[in-house]
Formats: structure tokens, sequence, C-alpha cells
């Protein structure tokens, strides 16, 4: 797969917002161009390696020496470094070996289109857009959103849950939830990426777990709520989507998911939801799994882990309670 020749080694970089980050690295022998120092890094075992690459060339980022800090560098640094912060997360905390748990390659590749406030995961790599400077910076600047984009790594390589109505909604509250516990500063998702104008605006993050009807839904949803207009928080203000509209409000009933775990972490705290919720997502959920099925899922993963009438196993079933989300 890679050669012995190639060596990974530290290396640094300037992030988005100016952070000095250290990096893990190879250095390359190239027949025409002499040693070049790419982000590609291989120090992890069974680990088919965190590589970054430029979008629009589709080539590995390189440079001649070990330190990336050009501005054009910036958003591959923060890329390359995120994912192996969310790596090293799963593999701590949860046992597991990337996205597939099989050591797949952790592929992120930067610049992507044009003023383009997005980032995605295809089924094989992450891809960050730059924003527009007005609304958000470029995405790959938020440790929560790298999060979010390689939990739907783990997702599609576990419950797989389909991306329409309850169970898209569903695969985005579990992505939205490990990006806050990975980033584990706050309980807002993207605050990092949001463009100056956005936040003079009063946009600070791109939701909020802890209080998610402090932000507008877009105006093309707002007949299908309670008429508020807001993120929901609880089943009371459910949004009955068509498909058609954000595949069933993915985006939108999420909220009332990312809601609950957020109730339960006040309760047991952020390491003890994530194995729960981690629990949840990779042995009981499926494909067409339900806010209901969730439910039972999430309490079930808690008796397992905790046991029968545990503090933690009630504290599952309470952020469940608390938004509407009954037996």
């Amino acid at each position: 797969m890679h050669s012995e020749k190639i060596k990974t080694q530290t290396g640094t970089g300037t992030g988005v917002l100016g952070e000095h980050r250290l990096l893990h690295i190879s250095q390359v022998k190239e027949p025409r161009s002499g040693t070049e120092f790419q982000m590609a890094d291989y120090s992890h075992e069974d680990l088919e390696g965190i590589l970054t690459y430029d979008y629009p060339s589709r080539e590995i980022f390189s440079n001649k020496d070990a330190s990336f800090k050009s501005e054009y560098d910036r958003p591959a640094v923060d890329a390359h470094y995120n994912s192996e912060k969310v790596y090293d997360y799963y593999l701590n905390e949860h046992g597991r070996n990337s996205l597939d748990d099989e050591g797949m390659a952790i592929v992120s590749y930067v610049h992507y289109g044009t003023n383009y406030n997005n980032a995605f995961w295809n089924g094989r790599q992450m891809t960050y857009g730059d924003g527009d400077g007005e609304f958000m910076i470029p995405l790959s600047a938020g440790l929560d959103v790298a999060a979010h984009e390689m939990t739907h790594g783990v997702i599609s390589n576990s419950a797989n849950l389909v991306y329409r109505f309850q169970p898209g909604a569903l695969n985005e509250a579990f992505a939205d939830i490990f990006g806050a516990l990975i980033d584990d500063e706050n309980w807002e998702l993207g605050e990092d990426i949001m463009a100056p104008a956005a936040k003079a605006d009063g946009r600070e993050s791109l939701r909020s777990l802890s209080d998610p009807s402090k932000y507008p839904v877009g105006a093309k949803y707002v007949e299908y709520g309670n008429g508020e207009g807001k993120y929901p928080s609880h089943m009371d203000e459910f949004y009955d989507l068509p498909r058609s509209l954000d595949n069933g409000g993915v985006h939108i009933n999420s909220s009332i998911i990312n809601h609950a775990a957020y109730l339960t972490a006040q309760d047991i705290g952020r390491e003890k939801l994530g194995k729960i919720y981690y629990r949840a997502l990779t042995v009981y959920l499926t494909p067409t799994s339900e806010f209901s099925d969730a439910r039972q899922a999430i309490i079930q993963s808690a008796v397992d882990l905790y046991g029968e009438g545990s503090g933690e196993a009630e504290a599952a079933a309470g952020g469940f309670d608390s938004v509407g989300i009954m037996e």
C-alpha cells in the first residue's frame, strides 16, 4: 500500500483560525522534484493512513519543507489535524479502528467548490468547502464539523440509518452528538466556522444541542411546524416535512434527539453519554429505526453498560421523556 521509503514524522502548520498545529506528515523522495513533505500520516498501527488532498488539483497536500503555513494550506492543516483527533477519539473511547472499524484510510479533500458553505461525507471521504466568508469560513476549521462528517462514516458502517424522515434525523443527530462530544468545549455545533458577518447577525453556531430554539429554520420549512419557525426541542414542535424538503426534515427534527442527549449528559456526563450512544448505534439501531426505536436502543445500551435501574439508565430514559419521546 505505501512503501517502506515513506517515513512519517512530525511537521507543523497553521490552522484557519491561526492555531499552531503539530501534524503527522510523510517525507517522500520524488524522482523529479527531490524531497517532499506530504499530508500523509502512516503512524497509526493497522490504519491505512490519514490523507489530506487539495480538491481542485486532486493531489495530496505537499510542501518543500515540513511547515505548512501558507494561506492556501490552512484548511488542509485543520482537516488533517482534526481527522487524527476524531480517529483517536473513536479508537481510545470505543476501541473502533477508523470509520469502518477495519482501518480504512481517512481521506479529506479541502477547497471544494466556490464559496461553498458546506462539508459532506460521500461514503468514502470527507469534503470541505471554504465557506463564502459572509456566513462561513473554511469548514475544516471546526473539530465538531470534522467529527460530524466522520461520524456519518461510522454510521454508514454500523446502523446505516437511511437518510430520510426519522431514520435520517437520527443519522444527523448521532453525527451532531458525536460532533459535540469530540469537540467538547460546549454543546454548540459549528461555532468555529461562522464568519464575522454571521456572528454579527446573531448566528454564533449552526445548531445548538442545549437550546435548539435559539435559531430559526429556513423560511420554506416554517409552515410544516408549529408556526414558531424555530429548531424543535420537543415532539410537540416536530416538523412534518415532505421528503422533497430536507429529506423529510433530517437536519431539523434531529435537534429533538440532540436535546434528549444533551439533557442526559447533564446527569451523567459526556463520557458515559458517548459510551451509551455508541453502543446503541453499533449494536441495536437498524437502517429504518425511528425515534421510539432509538429510545429503546439507548435505554437498553445504558442497562447493558451500567445495569438495570442504574442512574445512567434512568438518565437515558429521562432525556427522552423530557422531549416527549415515550415508549
